[in-house]
């Protein structure tokens, strides 16, 4: 396992295996926007010789560029936001017509509060050979954030992960998981994920000595779970990012902490979008954040490894720089009271959540970007 910090190293390594691949390139991601990071991946798939390359993103592309609603009057009004839009479409269109098909997974059609819960996976299976699997989506604003992906030379967690790129293709996200070569992998098909919640769970109730979690969206069920490890002795400490594009997550997890007794510390700079948990001499990373949105009611991805390697890695080149330049949250009587309207927000809106995953039965069709607001084709 090596890790890929940052979007310009993990596009360095990703675009030589790409260039040798052979059999298959399949990518899923959440975002594929018409900017330099998009177009990287559509000219190396396009030159790629292997036969078999598809990409799944997620139906949120066709309504967020560069995290803004492309539809609100303002937006229409950016011409450069406008010209992006118009260059992922037309990006779009070049990729099928050089064989390379890309599919949104869960459309939207005309019901919007399905927007509310995404299909989140971000992996890459080459060859069943090399996989990638973290954080980062092909957009240039998630290209900047502080992010990661790692990169796996491992057959069986390739395979593993190409058997689930497969089934979301055909519209059957699943949930399965796998013990491979001592690490454990765990996909969720969003109606539930219990088999990520109880993978994640156990790993955190052994923890005896220390838990770092460094993610920009925390809530239940983990705030209770942390708590608990607080109470039985152990050093728990969440890092979030100062300069949040959710600000009610971090209010929120502010609030839980002096309930809980855990600690947490702001991150300053750029938007910090990893999503790592490190548990004593574990770590836990993946697509996931530590939410109740990625462990109920999106498709994600998970993998667990006490992978010396690894481990000590992400540790010397993510969680000691960042909690040596972390700093507490402001402690003003102002803060106090945006803490406790985020705590009482993120308790409103589980159940909102849980509302816009419907409950549909049968596959869920893939879409093209020609579907616009229509219902989907089927693939």
């Amino acid at each position: 396992m090596q890790l890929c910090l940052g979007g310009a190293e993990f596009w360095r390594r990703l675009e030589r295996d790409i260039e040798s691949a052979r059999r298959h390139v399949l990518v899923q991601t959440l975002s594929f926007e018409g900017d330099a990071a998009g177009q990287g991946l559509a000219d190396a798939l396009l030159a790629c010789a292997a036969p078999d390359k598809r990409i799944v993103a997620d139906a949120v592309t066709k309504y967020l560029i560069n995290d803004r609603f492309i539809g609100l009057p303002a937006a229409r009004r950016d011409p450069a936001l406008q010209r992006e839009v118009t260059a992922t479409g037309e990006m779009c269109a070049r990729l099928e017509r050089g064989g390379v098909p890309v599919r949104f997974a869960w459309p939207v059609g005309r019901r919007f509060h399905r927007l509310v819960v995404r299909n989140h996976k971000k992996i890459v299976a080459i060859d069943d050979r090399v996989a990638y699997l973290g954080g980062i989506n092909f957009s240039d604003h998630n290209f900047a954030w502080h992010d990661f992906m790692v990169r796996v030379e491992s057959p069986g967690i390739a395979s593993f992960l190409r058997e689930d790129f497969e089934h979301t293709w055909d519209g059957h996200d699943r949930a399965a998981s796998a013990e491979i070569d001592g690490d454990e992998i765990v996909v969720g098909e969003g109606r539930g994920n219990v088999g990520i919640r109880d993978a994640v769970s156990r790993a955190l109730d052994r923890a005896t000595d220390r838990i770092i979690v460094q993610c920009p969206y925390v809530s239940e069920p983990f705030w209770s779970t942390l708590g608990r490890a607080h109470r039985r002795g152990v050093h728990v400490t969440v890092m979030m990012p100062e300069e949040h594009n959710r600000s009610v997550m971090k209010w929120g997890t502010i609030e839980a902490s002096r309930r809980e007794g855990f600690e947490v510390v702001m991150l300053p700079g750029p938007m910090s979008h990893a999503k790592v948990m490190r548990i004593d001499d574990a770590v836990v990373i993946g697509s996931a954040n530590f939410d109740f949105v990625s462990f109920r009611i999106q498709p994600e991805v998970v993998l667990i490894t006490r992978r010396p390697e690894i481990v000590r890695e992400i540790r010397e080149r993510v969680l000691d720089p960042d909690l040596a330049r972390a700093r507490e949250p402001a402690a003003e009587h102002r803060q106090r009271w945006r803490a406790r309207l985020g705590g009482l927000a993120m308790r409103a809106l589980e159940p909102l959540a849980h509302w816009g995953r419907e409950r549909r039965a049968g596959p869920i069709p893939l879409a093209t970007w020609e579907d616009g607001l229509a219902v989907p084709k089927t693939t």
